[in-house]
Protein backbone atom coordinates (compact mmCIF):
# COMPACT_ATOMS: atom_id res chain seq x y z
CA UNK A 1 0.00 0.00 0.00
CA UNK A 2 2.82 2.54 0.95
CA UNK A 3 4.51 1.83 -2.39
CA UNK A 4 0.98 2.67 -4.65
CA UNK A 5 0.89 5.82 -1.93
CA UNK A 6 4.27 6.54 -2.80
CA UNK A 7 4.27 6.02 -6.77
CA UNK A 8 0.52 8.05 -6.38
CA UNK A 9 2.94 10.76 -5.08
CA UNK A 10 5.07 11.03 -7.38
CA UNK A 11 2.96 11.06 -10.22
CA UNK A 12 1.25 14.03 -8.66
CA UNK A 13 4.41 15.77 -8.20
CA UNK A 14 5.30 15.19 -11.67
CA UNK A 15 2.18 16.61 -12.90
CA UNK A 16 2.52 19.99 -10.93
CA UNK A 17 5.97 20.46 -12.36
CA UNK A 18 5.26 19.87 -16.33
CA UNK A 19 2.08 22.54 -14.82
CA UNK A 20 4.68 24.95 -13.30
CA UNK A 21 7.25 24.83 -15.96
CA UNK A 22 5.05 24.95 -18.84
CA UNK A 23 5.39 21.81 -20.35
CA UNK A 24 2.17 20.28 -21.10
CA UNK A 25 0.90 19.72 -24.37
CA UNK A 26 -1.68 21.96 -25.90
CA UNK A 27 -3.15 22.78 -29.82
CA UNK A 28 -3.42 26.44 -30.82
CA UNK A 29 -6.67 26.47 -33.00
CA UNK A 30 -5.39 29.50 -35.65
CA UNK A 31 -7.89 30.01 -38.81
CA UNK A 32 -8.51 32.94 -41.41
CA UNK A 33 -6.98 34.68 -44.32
CA UNK A 34 -5.10 32.78 -46.57
CA UNK A 35 -2.42 35.53 -47.22
CA UNK A 36 -1.59 35.51 -43.85
CA UNK A 37 -1.49 31.96 -43.85
CA UNK A 38 1.87 31.08 -45.41
CA UNK A 39 3.55 33.51 -42.41
CA UNK A 40 1.36 31.76 -39.66
CA UNK A 41 2.55 28.29 -40.94
CA UNK A 42 6.08 29.97 -40.40
CA UNK A 43 5.78 31.19 -36.79
CA UNK A 44 4.28 28.04 -36.27
CA UNK A 45 7.22 25.69 -37.29
CA UNK A 46 10.03 28.12 -35.64
CA UNK A 47 8.30 28.47 -32.57
CA UNK A 48 7.57 24.68 -31.93
CA UNK A 49 11.48 24.17 -32.21
CA UNK A 50 11.93 25.44 -28.86
CA UNK A 51 8.18 25.03 -27.86
CA UNK A 52 7.83 21.27 -28.77
CA UNK A 53 4.51 20.50 -26.09
CA UNK A 54 2.86 23.09 -28.48
CA UNK A 55 1.21 21.91 -31.85
CA UNK A 56 -0.79 24.56 -33.74
CA UNK A 57 -3.52 23.96 -36.40
CA UNK A 58 -3.81 26.58 -39.36
CA UNK A 59 -7.20 26.73 -41.18
CA UNK A 60 -6.53 29.40 -44.31
CA UNK A 61 -10.04 29.84 -45.13
CA UNK A 62 -10.29 33.74 -45.79
CA UNK A 63 -10.74 36.69 -43.30
CA UNK A 64 -14.42 37.23 -42.73
CA UNK A 65 -13.83 33.75 -41.16
CA UNK A 66 -11.22 34.46 -38.95
CA UNK A 67 -12.72 37.68 -37.80
CA UNK A 68 -15.97 35.65 -36.89
CA UNK A 69 -14.82 32.73 -35.32
CA UNK A 70 -12.01 34.32 -33.53
CA UNK A 71 -12.58 33.42 -30.23
CA UNK A 72 -15.32 30.69 -31.00
CA UNK A 73 -13.56 27.80 -33.29
CA UNK A 74 -10.25 29.98 -32.90
CA UNK A 75 -8.21 31.08 -30.81
CA UNK A 76 -6.07 32.84 -32.71
CA UNK A 77 -8.17 34.98 -35.97
CA UNK A 78 -6.20 35.55 -39.00
CA UNK A 79 -6.93 38.65 -41.10
CA UNK A 80 -5.41 40.83 -43.97
CA UNK A 81 -7.50 43.40 -43.68
CA UNK A 82 -8.63 46.29 -41.35
CA UNK A 83 -11.76 45.14 -39.37
CA UNK A 84 -14.81 47.20 -40.36
CA UNK A 85 -16.76 49.20 -37.61
CA UNK A 86 -19.32 46.40 -37.02
CA UNK A 87 -16.55 44.24 -36.48
CA UNK A 88 -14.28 45.87 -34.69
CA UNK A 89 -17.52 46.16 -32.56
CA UNK A 90 -17.39 42.24 -31.38
CA UNK A 91 -14.63 42.69 -27.92
CA UNK A 92 -12.10 41.55 -30.71
CA UNK A 93 -8.47 42.27 -29.85
CA UNK A 94 -6.01 43.28 -32.79
CA UNK A 95 -2.05 42.98 -32.82
CA UNK A 96 -0.98 44.03 -36.43
CA UNK A 97 1.99 41.10 -36.60
CA UNK A 98 3.61 41.95 -40.29
CA UNK A 99 3.14 44.42 -42.78
CA UNK A 100 2.36 43.17 -46.67
CA UNK A 101 1.83 44.45 -49.64
CA UNK A 102 -0.01 43.75 -52.61
CA UNK A 103 1.31 42.66 -55.50
CA UNK A 104 -0.76 42.53 -58.97
CA UNK A 105 0.83 39.54 -60.70
CA UNK A 106 0.92 38.84 -64.62
CA UNK A 107 1.72 35.83 -66.79
CA UNK A 108 5.39 35.78 -67.44
CA UNK A 109 5.11 36.10 -71.12
CA UNK A 110 3.26 39.37 -70.85
CA UNK A 111 4.86 42.41 -71.97
CA UNK A 112 3.31 44.41 -69.72
CA UNK A 113 5.48 45.36 -66.36
CA UNK A 114 3.68 48.77 -65.09
CA UNK A 115 -0.05 49.98 -64.66
CA UNK A 116 -0.97 53.31 -62.81
CA UNK A 117 -3.56 52.54 -60.10
CA UNK A 118 -5.80 54.45 -62.63
CA UNK A 119 -5.80 51.81 -65.37
CA UNK A 120 -5.74 48.62 -62.53
CA UNK A 121 -9.24 50.04 -61.49
CA UNK A 122 -10.31 50.75 -65.45
CA UNK A 123 -9.34 47.10 -65.45
CA UNK A 124 -10.90 45.33 -62.43
CA UNK A 125 -14.37 47.23 -63.47
CA UNK A 126 -14.52 46.85 -66.88
CA UNK A 127 -13.71 50.31 -67.95
CA UNK A 128 -10.62 48.89 -70.13
CA UNK A 129 -11.61 45.02 -71.09
CA UNK A 130 -8.95 44.22 -73.86
CA UNK A 131 -5.38 44.57 -73.80
CA UNK A 132 -4.43 46.99 -76.70
CA UNK A 133 -6.07 49.69 -75.10
CA UNK A 134 -2.83 49.86 -72.92
CA UNK A 135 -0.45 48.30 -74.76
CA UNK A 136 -1.46 49.65 -78.66
CA UNK A 137 -0.14 46.92 -81.19
CA UNK A 138 2.32 45.24 -78.13
CA UNK A 139 -0.11 42.75 -76.53
CA UNK A 140 -3.71 42.16 -77.80
CA UNK A 141 -6.60 39.86 -76.21
CA UNK A 142 -9.49 40.00 -73.67
CA UNK A 143 -8.27 40.80 -70.33
CA UNK A 144 -8.87 37.82 -68.09
CA UNK A 145 -9.55 39.66 -65.18
CA UNK A 146 -9.13 37.19 -61.56
CA UNK A 147 -10.39 38.47 -58.24
CA UNK A 148 -10.55 36.95 -54.68
CA UNK A 149 -13.73 36.03 -53.60
CA UNK A 150 -16.31 38.43 -51.27
CA UNK A 151 -15.18 38.45 -47.61
CA UNK A 152 -11.53 37.50 -48.34
CA UNK A 153 -9.37 40.59 -46.73
CA UNK A 154 -7.09 40.63 -49.77
CA UNK A 155 -9.82 41.66 -51.58
CA UNK A 156 -11.31 44.23 -49.40
CA UNK A 157 -8.13 45.54 -48.74
CA UNK A 158 -7.55 45.80 -53.06
CA UNK A 159 -10.30 47.44 -53.46
CA UNK A 160 -10.20 49.80 -50.75
CA UNK A 161 -6.58 50.72 -51.67
CA UNK A 162 -7.17 50.71 -55.87
CA UNK A 163 -10.52 52.36 -55.03
CA UNK A 164 -13.61 50.49 -56.80
CA UNK A 165 -15.22 48.68 -53.60
CA UNK A 166 -18.18 46.99 -54.78
CA UNK A 167 -17.76 47.65 -58.49
CA UNK A 168 -15.73 44.55 -59.60
CA UNK A 169 -16.70 43.79 -63.30
CA UNK A 170 -19.62 40.88 -63.70
CA UNK A 171 -17.92 38.02 -64.77
CA UNK A 172 -14.26 38.06 -63.15
CA UNK A 173 -13.20 35.27 -61.83
CA UNK A 174 -13.55 34.92 -58.39
CA UNK A 175 -10.93 32.37 -56.94
CA UNK A 176 -10.67 31.30 -52.90
CA UNK A 177 -7.26 31.64 -52.53
CA UNK A 178 -3.67 32.83 -53.61
CA UNK A 179 -2.62 29.73 -54.62
CA UNK A 180 -5.72 29.48 -57.13
CA UNK A 181 -5.14 33.17 -58.82
CA UNK A 182 -1.47 32.17 -59.03
CA UNK A 183 -1.97 28.88 -60.83
CA UNK A 184 -4.73 30.86 -63.41
CA UNK A 185 -2.98 33.52 -63.87
CA UNK A 186 0.43 31.38 -64.88
CA UNK A 187 -1.68 29.25 -66.87
CA UNK A 188 -3.08 32.31 -68.94
CA UNK A 189 -1.26 34.96 -70.33
CA UNK A 190 -3.75 37.19 -70.63
CA UNK A 191 -4.87 37.02 -67.18
CA UNK A 192 -3.89 39.56 -64.03
CA UNK A 193 -4.45 39.12 -60.41
CA UNK A 194 -3.40 39.98 -57.19
CA UNK A 195 -2.09 38.58 -54.14
CA UNK A 196 -0.22 38.82 -51.34
CA UNK A 197 3.56 40.12 -51.96
CA UNK A 198 5.34 37.54 -49.94
CA UNK A 199 3.53 34.53 -51.92
CA UNK A 200 5.12 36.42 -55.22
CA UNK A 201 6.96 33.08 -56.64
CA UNK A 202 8.78 32.50 -60.05
CA UNK A 203 5.55 30.99 -61.88
CA UNK A 204 4.33 34.32 -62.34
CA UNK A 205 5.62 38.14 -62.31
CA UNK A 206 4.61 41.19 -60.42
CA UNK A 207 4.40 44.42 -62.15
CA UNK A 208 5.27 47.81 -61.27
CA UNK A 209 2.69 49.94 -60.38
CA UNK A 210 2.79 54.03 -60.91
CA UNK A 211 6.02 53.20 -62.29
CA UNK A 212 7.31 51.83 -58.37
CA UNK A 213 8.41 47.92 -58.30
CA UNK A 214 6.59 46.00 -55.89
CA UNK A 215 9.46 45.14 -53.24
CA UNK A 216 9.19 45.01 -49.67
CA UNK A 217 11.52 47.79 -49.34
CA UNK A 218 9.34 50.14 -51.28
CA UNK A 219 6.23 49.41 -49.57
CA UNK A 220 8.31 50.36 -46.32
CA UNK A 221 9.38 53.41 -47.65
CA UNK A 222 5.77 53.90 -48.67
CA UNK A 223 6.29 54.56 -52.38
CA UNK A 224 4.86 51.70 -53.20
CA UNK A 225 1.20 52.41 -52.06
CA UNK A 226 -0.86 48.96 -52.58
CA UNK A 227 0.17 47.28 -48.74
CA UNK A 228 -2.24 46.46 -45.86
CA UNK A 229 -1.84 44.83 -42.50
CA UNK A 230 -1.64 41.23 -41.49
CA UNK A 231 -3.74 41.04 -38.00
CA UNK A 232 -4.52 38.33 -35.25
CA UNK A 233 -7.28 38.50 -33.29
CA UNK A 234 -8.19 37.17 -30.16
CA UNK A 235 -11.45 37.01 -27.63
CA UNK A 236 -12.15 38.27 -24.76
CA UNK A 237 -11.18 34.50 -22.73
CA UNK A 238 -7.34 33.97 -24.13
CA UNK A 239 -5.61 31.04 -23.77
CA UNK A 240 -1.87 31.62 -21.59
CA UNK A 241 -0.60 29.53 -24.41
CA UNK A 242 -1.91 31.43 -27.29
CA UNK A 243 -1.13 34.88 -25.55
CA UNK A 244 2.49 33.77 -25.27
CA UNK A 245 2.59 32.77 -29.34
CA UNK A 246 1.21 35.84 -29.98
CA UNK A 247 3.89 37.89 -27.79
CA UNK A 248 6.66 35.53 -29.32
CA UNK A 249 5.47 36.96 -32.99
CA UNK A 250 6.31 40.09 -32.05
CA UNK A 251 9.73 39.27 -30.10
CA UNK A 252 12.75 39.78 -32.41
CA UNK A 253 12.86 36.17 -32.99
CA UNK A 254 9.22 36.55 -34.74
CA UNK A 255 9.79 39.64 -36.44
CA UNK A 256 13.18 37.94 -38.37
CA UNK A 257 10.83 35.65 -39.34
CA UNK A 258 8.72 38.43 -40.98
CA UNK A 259 11.55 39.71 -42.36
CA UNK A 260 12.30 37.09 -44.19
CA UNK A 261 9.57 37.75 -47.02
CA UNK A 262 7.43 40.64 -45.28
CA UNK A 263 7.95 43.66 -43.49
CA UNK A 264 8.33 43.61 -39.68
CA UNK A 265 6.74 45.93 -37.35
CA UNK A 266 9.30 45.58 -34.50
Amino acid sequence: MKIKLIAVLMGLVAMTSAFASGNQDYTIEVGGSTSVTPLMEQFSAEYQKTKTNIKVNINGTGSGDGIKNAGVIYQIGMSSRELTPAEQGQGLKETIVAIDGIAVIMNNNSPVSNLTIAQIKDIYTGVITDWSQITGNAKRGKIAVISREEGSGTRGAFEELVGFQGKLLAGANESTSTGAIKAGVAQNPEAIGYISLGSVDNTVKAIAVNGIAATNDNVKNGTYKIARPFIVLTGKNVHPESSAFIEWMLSPAGQAVVSKSWISVK
